[in-house]
């Protein structure tokens, strides 16, 4: 099955909702099996050979990822954009003191210009206006409103480890980080792989998109306890369901647009898109 075939067809039914500070692995690119290939291509073929199969080879991506693509991978407090994000909060009266702003200002010294996902910062002014009204801004609103779906659709995604632990991929980043940094209790992330030893463990016969989304509550439920652990997974449903019952969220869901989903998280010419 191809993860863009998964996407389409599961739609805003491969959104779960989990508690952030329970995903603390960040895999990376949605692309890993294709990422691989434009690499080994480019060893033998121009650049601009190989990104004319560019959409080609995005379109074969398997939902069933190949082990080698899970190693060393990072927390998720590690990352550099949650680093970033971190220190911006610790230094919100002083934003020149900031790791992100000395950034920004060295871009700017050496090129005359920083640039955030297509957006030019030309100033030191621009630079603090860039992080007070939009960085912090959206930290302020998603500590007093948590996510809004309205402003972003469901972007962020996820993959599934071998022993069925989700690891963060690209597209909202940032605010998945932010997510984590304020320890909000739900976040949503929709589902676009999984480890192939995963896929063997828990989906017999030829893999479907219905058969997967079987999957997904004890996954969902294995991330939203503040002590959770892998056993969580092999547990019958709980009857109750909490505040947050599935059906309860699934009612508030709308539809996801899937271009954003697989885009990668790149920006759109002229928008700070902040992913």
């Amino acid at each position: 099955m191809k993860k863009r075939d998964f996407i389409k067809e599961a739609g805003d039914r491969a959104v779960i909702w989990v508690t952030p500070a329970n995903v603390t692995r960040h895999f990376g690119t949605k692309w890993p099996v294709g990422k691989a290939r434009f690499k080994k291509l480019r060893r033998f073929l121009p650049r601009a050979v190989v990104n004319l199969l560019r959409k080609r080879i995005k379109r074969a991506e398997p939902f069933t990822i190949p082990a080698e693509h899970f190693a060393g991978k990072p927390a998720v407090t590690e990352t550099h954009r949650y680093r970033l994000l971190e220190d911006l909060a610790a230094h919100s009266d002083d934003l020149r003191a900031s790791l992100w702003f000395r950034t920004f200002q060295a871009d700017l010294a050496a090129k005359g210009v920083a640039d955030y996902k297509g957006r030019k910062l030309h100033s030191e002014d621009e630079i603090l206006e860039f992080l007070d009204s939009y960085v912090l801004g959206l930290i302020e609103s998603i500590r007093a409103t948590g996510f809004d779906a309205s402003k972003t659709g469901y972007e962020s995604s996820a993959v599934i480890d071998a022993e069925g632990r989700l690891m963060k991929t690209s597209s909202g980043n940032h605010r998945f980080c932010i997510a984590t940094l304020l320890d909000l209790p739900l976040f949503p992330l929709m589902i676009v792989g999984a480890h192939e030893d995963w896929v063997r463990q828990h989906i017999s016969g030829p893999v479907t998109v219905e058969k997967v989304l079987s999957q997904l509550p004890a996954i969902e439920r294995a991330h939203r306890r503040p002590c959770s652990d892998v056993s969580d997974l092999e547990r019958e449903d709980d009857p109750e369901g909490g505040a947050f019952a599935r059906g309860a969220l699934d009612a508030q869901t709308p539809a996801v647009a899937v271009d954003d989903v697989l885009d990668d998280g790149e920006a759109k010419p002229g928008t700070a898109h902040f992913a």
